[in-house]
């Protein structure tokens, strides 16, 4: 049938020059070395806007493969040829045939290299050659109608999801400040111990309402379990650590729990982890359970593979490969970092990019940096008590700003900060 359709293909544009507007293939595609040579003159021919016929293929072929005498096999194409109407459909036959060979061919190389005694970096390259195999045939060269064409869907898709384009962050004005978590999007979280980093992290995942990934360097998963049931129960996270429980919270701790056993959450917490293991395992998840955002407790957390590396260039690297990852699987990775005491020096204790550890490396790789501040913890007598303030100071899509949330403590929750009532303005006054 691949065959045919490379035919097909080949037909469709010979007799129509216009119908290469439809076909993204490229020569290596075909399986045939013919069909690859025939395509390869015809792209260069309609890419120079000259016309591709029998004569000037035929021309460009003799000057290609000298002596092989392709005009017969053009002639047999031309005499079987096909309705050029369905050159999209027959595109889709010739690339899923090869993506399906090379899949094959990729297997069959890991298959003999693991019998011979390769190790787990084997597995490492055919995931990313498998991988790689959803990028084959892209293109990336487009005119301006197809560049409207696309902006018109974004526009279209945002209408339609009432703004928001990317991973909702569960939290309405964060949501309309970065339109949620985008695809291939790195996004580094900052904040001084203390201040609900971790927590924030676990409300994001919890709110993305998809299968995500969740990287755990910090805590280990029985202290992430009973911190994600006091987020998604609203259980008092005091009471679930001394088990002292009344009835009602007994009920709701099992809800909670059976609740959240059904979420498409997947964990990974090994202490010290390394960023190969943590691209591995991101690959993995991606393959079988189709996550949609990658979370990360912390960056400066994760080891890089050489010791010997200065602490700026070990978190240049481990930014610059989640930012890579991010890009390869074609989702967002939210991670959190560390803040160095410089900001608790000033009177305003707010973080700022410098204050990040390491703070040019990671700035680079951000496509967004938020910082997360609640003056409660600087000044206990603040009117600011309950509030979290989630601080956007880079931002590629858009604004920058302070976005203010609601923090309930005892249940490790950021909510969409609630407006004053009128009552609570003027007393009641009518």
């Amino acid at each position: 049938m691949s065959l045919e359709a490379e035919q097909g293909v080949l037909y469709g544009v010979l007799v129509n020059n216009a119908c290469m507007q439809e076909c993204d293939l490229e020569p290596y595609e075909f399986s045939r070395w013919q069909h690859q040579e025939i395509f390869a003159v015809l792209k260069e021919l309609v890419g120079a806007g000259d016309v591709a016929d029998v004569v000037t293929v035929c021309e460009r072929l003799e000057r290609r493969v000298p002596g092989q005498q392709l005009l017969p096999y053009l002639n047999t194409i031309l005499s079987e040829g096909v309705c050029p109407a369905g050159i999209r459909a027959y595109s889709e036959i010739v690339r899923s045939a090869h993506r399906k060979a090379q899949a094959l061919a990729i297997a069959e190389e890991l298959r003999k290299g693991l019998l011979d005694g390769g190790g787990a970096d084997l597995v490492d390259v055919a995931i990313r050659q498998l991988m790689a195999l959803n990028a084959l045939g892209r293109n990336y060269d487009r005119d301006m109608s197809r560049v409207m064409a696309a902006g018109q869907r974004m526009i279209d898709q945002v209408v339609e999801a009432d703004g928001l384009v990317g991973i909702s962050t569960g939290l309405a004005d964060l949501d309309d400040s970065l339109g949620g978590f985008h695809k291939t999007d790195l996004v580094v979280i900052g904040a001084r111990p203390a201040m609900g980093k971790t927590a924030l992290l676990l409300n994001l995942a919890l709110a993305a309402n998809a299968p995500v990934g969740i990287i755990s360097a910090e805590q280990g998963h029985e202290q992430m379990g009973l911190r994600l049931i006091s987020v998604d129960g609203k259980l008092d996270s005091q009471k679930i650590r001394t088990g002292n429980l009344d009835d009602s919270d007994w009920l709701a701790l099992g809800r909670t729990i059976d609740r959240l056993s059904e979420k498409p959450i997947r964990l990974n917490d090994e202490p010290g982890i390394c960023i190969s293991k943590v691209v591995r395992q991101a690959r993995d998840w991606k393959f079988k359970y189709g996550i949609k955002a990658l979370y990360v407790d912390y960056l400066q957390k994760i080891r890089t593979s050489d010791r010997q590396q200065k602490r700026y260039e070990q978190v240049g690297e481990v930014a610059g490969c989640l930012k890579n990852l991010a890009r390869e699987l074609d989702i967002p990775v939210i991670a959190l970092a560390q803040v160095n005491r410089e900001c608790e020096r000033r009177p305003n204790k707010r973080p700022l990019n410098s204050d990040l550890a390491d703070a040019s490396e990671i700035e680079k790789e951000a496509d967004e940096i938020l910082f997360l501040y609640r003056d409660e913890l600087y000044h206990p007598d603040t009117p600011d008590q309950g509030i979290a303030e989630i601080d956007i100071s880079k931002n590629r899509h858009g604004p920058v700003g302070t976005v203010r949330v609601a923090f309930r403590g005892q249940f490790m929750r950021f909510e969409q900060l609630q407006p004053p009532r009128y009552d609570e303005l003027y007393g009641g006054a009518a």
